[in-house]
């Protein structure tokens, strides 16, 4: 929360790493010419629906726990998670004295406490191969997917968490993720310079993560060896998801995994929607008598 990105250590075991490593070899294509998140590299998409190793692997307590404590949750997902107070807002049924009975909503709310959703999803899941000879990446904020419907402005709540996990030894020459620390409390306005950027540079097994508003971008491969990691990302459940994992992962492998992989992929309604009558609001992929829209 001070420097809206920090880097997490010893994520996961070498073994780990190596098993991830070789389920992706396989997959990447040739390097892709003049797109912005991707120019002059290569990308696997979709790496949640590739092999329930990644749901096993990348969504580790020590993830969920700080998802939880940056995106604030109705509902948290750590297994060492409490949840929040109820918050001062509701809804309630008004009758003004003429029988025309209204939902009203009324209370406070505080952004800072939350909850700021029901609860989260996976936004993204895509390992990115930084070429050598690819330039550096201009520096942009995620956040920008969902803009101006969500505004970057430092006073609202923190709606993204973003994790990009080294498969490799990450490095300043080999083009470690660049970023701009204290971005996130920045005004749109203001432009970083050259001094204001450090890289992100982790070995194997080693985590960034990063606010929505963090600016940030991939940076140059001045090496002979291409660079790659797993990318993943979080967002409340009412955002749309960047990559659509209905299809990343669907309900035949979907059923496949644990219960808390099939919710974040979005296999769950809460206050916000994406219910369906007849199923269980915990995870859709399942029947029940009474859906949610009953309750």
């Amino acid at each position: 929360m001070r420097d809206g990105v920090v880097i997490l250590e010893d994520l996961l075991p070498q073994e780990a790493v190596d098993g991830l490593n070789a389920e992706l070899a396989p997959h990447f294509v040739s390097p892709r010419p003049g797109a912005f998140l991707a120019a002059g590299n290569s990308s696997v998409g979709g790496v949640w629906g590739l092999h329930a190793m990644f749901s096993e692997q990348l969504l580790r307590q020590r993830v969920l726990e700080l998802v939880d404590a940056i995106l604030l949750p109705r509902n948290p997902m750590a297994a060492t998670a409490t949840a929040p107070p109820k918050p001062d807002y509701g809804r309630r049924i008004v009758d003004p004295g003429d029988g025309c009975l209204q939902l009203v909503s009324e209370g406070d709310w505080d952004p800072a406490r939350g909850p700021n959703c029901d609860h989260y999803r996976i936004t993204a899941g895509v390992s990115i191969r930084v070429h050598p000879g690819s330039k550096d990446q201009p520096l942009h904020r995620d956040l920008t997917l969902w803009e101006p419907h969500v505004p970057n402005d430092p006073r609202t709540p923190q709606y993204e968490l973003v994790f990009h996990l080294a498969l490799m030894d990450f490095t300043a020459a080999n083009g470690a993720t660049r970023f701009v620390p204290g971005s996130h409390m920045w005004p749109k306005e203001l432009l970083a310079t050259q001094e204001d950027v450090a890289h992100a540079e982790m070995p194997p097994g080693a985590a960034v993560a990063w606010l929505g508003r963090t600016l940030h971008g991939y940076g140059a491969n001045r090496t002979e060896t291409p660079r790659h990691g797993v990318l993943f990302g979080f967002s409340a459940d009412w955002l749309a998801q960047e990559e659509n994992q209905y299809l990343a992962a669907p309900p035949e492998f979907a059923r496949t995994l644990p219960l808390a992989a099939i919710q974040l992929l979005g296999y769950r309604a809460g206050l916000h929607g994406n219910y369906l009558q007849g199923r269980k609001s915990e995870n859709l992929l399942e029947p029940d008598g009474d859906g949610p829209a009953d309750a």
